[in-house]
Parts: C-alpha cells; sequence; structure tokens
C-alpha cells in the first residue's frame, strides 16, 4: 500500500496499479490485514481499478470491475457498496450502457442513503456523460444530471469533482448557442483545478475547450488547446489515459481541417502503432483518415474494418457517429458509394431526437455525395431501377433532416461549419438531380475557403470544375477552379488524383506543384455497353485520357481522319455532346482500363 501511494505520487498509476492489485492478494493470505486502518479491502479495490483506468488498461480494470462487484455488491455499509456498484457500472457500459444502467442506479441510490461524499458526486458525472448524453444522446436530462452531481460536489467540499462538473456543464450552454457563457463555465473550472493542482480535472478541462475550439472554428487554437493539454498528461503520466487519447485526436483533427496531413500524423503515428483498443480507438479514427489522406488506402481501409468491428461493441453513439462517418468518407473516396450509404445510415439510426443533431452537416452531405454517385453511376449505365433507388435514399436522407426539425442544417453559433455543409448538401443535390450546378458548387468552396479549411474546399472547386466541362464550356474557363482545386488537395491524395484525372481528359495544364497522386490498378468490364465495338472502347480510353485525334491514330496506327470518325460515333452512341461528357460518363459506367 505504501508503494502504490508513492507510485501515485510521481504519476507512475501502472506502477501503482500493480501495488494495489498485491495488496489485494496479500490481504487474503496476511490475517488481520483487512482491519489495519487503510486496507478496506473494497477500497483496494476501487484504488487498483482506478490506477488501471488511467494507465490505459481499461480490460484489466473492467475485470477488476467485475470481480470486485462480485465479492462486494451486498457490502453493508451503503457507501461502499455504491462505489463499487459505480465501477461495474461503468465498465459494463462501454460494451452496452443498458448492461451498466441498472446498477448506476443502484449506486446512485446507495449513495442516497450516506452523506454528501466525492464518490456520489462521481456517480451523477458519470451517469449523465455515459447513461445519458452519449448513450441517448438527450441535454435536458444531462443538464439535470450534472447540476445535481456538482450540487453534491460542493455539499461534501469536493473541489476536484466540481471542475470536472463544470467542464461537463458546458455543453447545454454550447449547445443552446451560448459560446460566452460556455468559456466563461471553462475558465472557472480551470481557475479551480488550477488552484487544487487537479491534473485530472485540467485535463478534462483541456478536452472540452478543445472540442468547443474545433465547433466553433478556431483551428489553431484548437490544436494548440489539444497538444499542450497533451504534454500536461504527459508530465502527469496520464499519457495513456483516454481523455489523452481524445486530446491528441482533437489537435490531430484540427490539424486536418487545416490541410497540415502531415503535421498531424507526426502527433498520431506513434500513439497507433497497435491495433485499436476501446479505451484509445478515437485516434485509431484518426489515423485511419491520415492514411486515407496520404493515399494509403489499404492501411486505411485495414484499421477502418477493426474501428468498425470494435465500435459494435462501444454504447457511446457520438463515438458511433464520428467512426461511421470517416468510414463513409473511405468508401466515398475509394469509389464505392453504395456501402458509404449504409455507413450513413448506421450513423443516423440511434438518433431519435435533434439535441446533438448540430453536428451532423458533414456526415449528411456525405450521405447525399454517395446518392449523387449512385445515382450518376445508374444513368451512364441505363439502369433505371439503381437510378430510382439513389433517388429514394436521398428522400430518406431530406426526411430524416425534416424529422430532426432541420437541426443539422440550421445556422448555430456553436458549429462554424454549418453553412458550409449545407452549400455541400445542396451542391450534391444538383449533381444527384443530374444537372450539377457550377454556381452551387462555387458557393460551397468559397464558404469552406472562408473557413479555412483546403481539403473541402479543394472537393467543391474540382466539383465546379468538373460540372464546367461537362456542360461543354471550354477547358479554358475551368482551368482557375481546377488549378484552385488542386493548390487546395495538398495532403490530400485522392482528391489531387481527381483533380489531375479531370485535368488530362480537359486538356488543363496544372501549374499548382502537387503531391503524386496514387495510382490505383486496373479494372476491367466484362462487357461493353452502348454498342461500343473494341476498337471504339480503345479510342474512349484515349479520349477519357485527354488525347486529341491526331494522338490517338498515333497510338492506334490509324489515320487522323479514322479516328475523328470513331470519335464521332463514340459520341452517338453515348448519347453526349463532347469529349470530357464522354471521358465522364465511361469512368461512372466502368468502361476504362483504370478508375481513380
Amino acid at each position: 500500500m505504501a508503494a502504490a501511494g508513492a507510485a501515485e505520487r510521481v504519476f507512475s498509476y501502472a506502477g501503482a496499479a500493480t501495488h494495489w492489485q498485491r495488496a489485494i492478494e496479500l490481504s487474503q493470505a496476511v490475517p488481520g490485514a483487512v482491519g489495519t486502518p487503510g486496507a478496506d479491502l473494497p477500497r483496494l479495490y476501487a484504488r487498483a481499478i482506478d490506477a488501471l483506468e488511467i494507465s490505459g488498461d481499461g480490460d484489466r480494470a473492467g475485470a477488476l470491475a467485475e470481480e470486485a462487484y462480485r465479492r462486494f455488491a451486498g457490502h453493508p455499509d451503503p457507501a461502499t457498496a455504491a462505489v463499487i456498484h459505480l465501477r461495474a457500472a461503468v465498465f459494463r457500459a462501454i460494451d452496452a450502457p443498458a448492461a451498466g444502467l441498472p446498477l448506476i442506479k443502484e449506486a446512485l441510490r446507495l449513495f442516497g442513503q450516506a452523506p454528501p461524499s466525492a464518490d456520489h458526486a462521481e456517480a451523477w458525472l458519470r451517469y449523465a456523460d455515459i447513461f445519458v448524453l452519449h448513450a441517448e444522446g438527450r441535454l435536458e436530462p444531462t443538464r439535470t444530471a450534472l447540476n445535481r452531481a456538482l450540487e453534491i460536489a460542493e455539499a461534501a467540499g469536493a473541489t476536484a469533482l466540481i471542475s470536472r462538473a463544470l467542464s461537463w456543464l458546458t455543453v447545454d450552454p454550447f449547445f443552446r448557442g451560448q459560446v460566452e457563457e460556455g468559456f466563461a463555465i471553462l475558465d472557472r473550472g480551470r481557475a479551480l483545478a488550477e488552484a487544487a493542482r487537479d491534473g485530472e480535472g485540467l485535463l478534462r478541462l483541456a478536452v472540452h475547450e478543445s472540442d468547443a475550439l474545433l465547433m466553433i472554428g478556431k483551428l489553431q487554437a484548437a490544436a494548440e488547446v489539444g497538444r499542450r493539454g497533451l504534454q500536461a498528461a504527459r508530465q502527469a503520466g496520464r499519457q495513456a489515459s483516454p481523455d489523452a487519447s481524445v486530446l491528441a485526436a482533437n489537435a490531430a483533427a484540427a490539424m486536418l481541417a487545416l490541410g497540415r496531413t502531415a503535421e498531424a500524423a507526426a502527433l498520431i503515428d506513434p500513439l497507433t502503432t497497435g491495433p485499436p483498443d476501446r479505451d484509445h480507438h478515437v485516434v485509431d479514427m484518426l489515423r485511419a483518415e491520415i492514411d486515407l489522406l496520404r493515399g494509403d488506402l489499404e492501411a486505411a481501409a485495414h484499421r477502418q474494418a477493426q474501428i468498425n468491428a470494435l465500435i459494435g461493441h462501444i454504447g457511446n453513439i457520438e463515438h458511433a457517429r464520428e467512426a461511421w462517418q470517416r468510414a463513409a468518407e473511405l468508401a466515398l473516396w475509394t469509389g464505392r458509394p453504395g456501402d458509404a450509404l449504409h455507413e450513413v445510415r448506421r450513423a443516423l439510426a440511434p438518433f431519435t431526437a435533434p439535441d446533438l443533431t448540430i453536428l451532423f452537416g458533414w456526415l449528411l452531405a456525405a450521405g447525399m455525395r454517395a446518392c449523387a454517385d449512385l445515382a450518376e453511376q445508374a444513368r451512364a449505365r441505363r439502369d433505371g431501377y439503381a437510378a430510382r433507388d439513389a433517388l429514394a435514399a436521398a428522400g430518406d436522407l431530406v426526411s430524416w433532416v425534416e424529422q430532426m426539425k432541420g437541426a443539422p442544417f440550421t445556422d448555430h453559433p456553436f458549429v462554424a461549419a454549418i453553412p458550409a455543409a449545407r452549400a455541400t448538401w445542396d451542391a450534391e443535390r444538383t449533381r444527384l438531380a443530374g444537372a450539377s450546378d457550377p454556381a452551387a458548387w462555387r458557393a460551397a468552396a468559397k464558404t469552406w475557403e472562408d473557413l479555412g479549411w483546403p481539403h473541402r474546399a479543394g472537393y467543391a472547386w474540382w466539383r465546379q470544375a468538373e460540372a464546367r466541362v461537362a456542360v461543354g464550356q471550354p477547358g479554358a474557363a475551368a482551368a482557375a477552379t481546377l488549378r484552385a482545386a488542386a493548390a487546395a488537395a495538398d495532403g490530400h491524395v485522392p482528391l489531387l488524383a481527381q483533380v489531375r484525372t479531370l485535368a488530362d481528359r480537359a486538356r488543363i495544364p496544372l501549374q499548382t506543384p502537387a503531391a503524386a497522386a496514387a495510382q490505383a490498378p486496373p479494372q476491367h468490364e466484362a462487357r461493353v455497353p452502348y454498342g461500343l465495338t473494341g476498337r471504339e472502347l480503345a479510342v474512349l480510353r484515349l479520349v477519357a485520357a485527354g488525347r486529341s485525334n491526331a494522338q490517338i491514330g498515333a497510338e492506334l496506327f490509324i489515320s487522323r481522319a479514322t479516328a475523328s470518325v470513331h470519335v464521332t460515333s463514340i459520341l452517338r452512341k453515348l448519347g453526349v455532346t463532347n469529349r470530357v461528357q464522354a471521358a465522364a460518363l465511361a469512368e461512372r459506367a466502368g468502361l476504362l482500363d483504370t478508375r481513380p
């Protein structure tokens, strides 16, 4: 016990956990040890569980919590029994909140029979966070539970719990749009935590502050707060704690939003050398996104599959939303819009109230992008049934937004990205309808650009250029837009690949230096639709590569006039009016040797 206390004083929580567990073992072998002052066996279990959780060994902490529950759930002292119920409830809820709910309710009932305490306040905090906010997505009962935690912490004089309660209480004003009030509460909590030298409270406050800064669009500040908090966690021996992982993820998310992929990777790569686990999966979600942006699609898909399997056993619906959203984006960039739409539907399903849906704009835009991709593919393949399915799926997304009272796309002081997400959603809907609107895409690009999100702006610039050339505008008309897309795509290899493909087809030289695009494996079609001959298919592939008639003739050993005849026939059979339209349709119909 003395060794455990000494280890905790120098922030060696893994070492402390080992000593607490050894004390538990010895207490069962040494006569009279349990009666020694400070050696109450259930409390030894609680100390060991807490040390394991802080050191990042959530699996062992959960197993020990279950062992303590089996032994001491019926302890005659209500406060002791409540502590045991609380620990077991928290770890059962990781897999399924419903499994831990009866235990947390029993803990609250038992605490009610004892004087106010820090443990009682913590029980209300955990109930608000795990069992209401992140299991049900409801704000009003969350606020009620947090206020109860604050009352009990103040009555017990538990300064550390007061600062933690204040950090969580910022959720209510932020989501009500009272941003200044939310930051004022954070300042108050920080002052208390600093006065008490409460490292855990300061970490939790940094988590909420970096979250909030991300939401209001102060990306550089969010990155700085996240990195400072992570450094503080390391100094306090909490670098393996879940809070430290969230701080690293927040800092990296801000860097990625700013287009600084390499900088985000330098932070996240060392933290994700192994497979994802339940305590630190938030950094693995960022790693999968970074791998995607670097063009390592195989690594991104592998890690995302591991995360998806893990998320299925985690009861936090907000973490699940983030995981499914990233899975949807990966599917979109790897040419699997049907899979992307499936992930979006999974993310939306648990949310039946609009409280948290102000965060859903980009997820919904990704869903509409998937529907538009499916509709374009269906039209290119003349598949009327698939086209109707795509339109119906888009209608379901629109209906969901209406059920949420339009919250995902209603301007809100706390979520700076809503106008840009809404503009992207609107632009994707024009593409869904078969008439991608350059003006709509320009509006989306400018909004993202003004927010300082280059990759999302670059996506919209690319779509605007694509829409321009598709309606027959000369390449020069889209050149500036496409170059803006290339510049914004720095650090986003899949986007840059699409930009370069369009530039080649439209014969637009890209003057902006950019990273090399990843080459996708060839994909062959067993049959050729549209009645194209083998020679016409070969010509079409060269057209899609941006070759002129003279160049086509040289490559296929035919005359320029013959190449021109083939091109004219191809345009007629495809039902398009120019070469760029032919190339775009051929890609969507799967007629090309290589597809991004």
